[in-house]
């Protein structure tokens, strides 16, 4: 199963994501994250096939977290 990682800093964003993908979970294994750090947390116990980050977050840009 394909493991899918949102993360954006904004709860409600990650609220409607969640929502939209509720149809594709039996297709899709999907996380959120509220933050770059949250999400490096969450892919050191659970590898991501994907990752679609906010770029404009507090603490850990987008760019910085995809680049770890």
């Amino acid at each position: 199963m394909t493991r899918l990682l949102f993360v954006d800093d904004e709860p409600h964003v990650l609220q409607g994501l969640r929502r939209m993908m509720r149809r594709v979970r039996d297709e899709w294994e999907v996380h959120t994250a509220e933050s770059g750090e949250e999400a490096l947390r969450i892919m050191a116990e659970l590898p991501a096939d994907v990752v679609v980050s906010d770029m404009r977050m507090p603490h850990m840009n987008g760019v910085e977290l995809l680049n770890r």
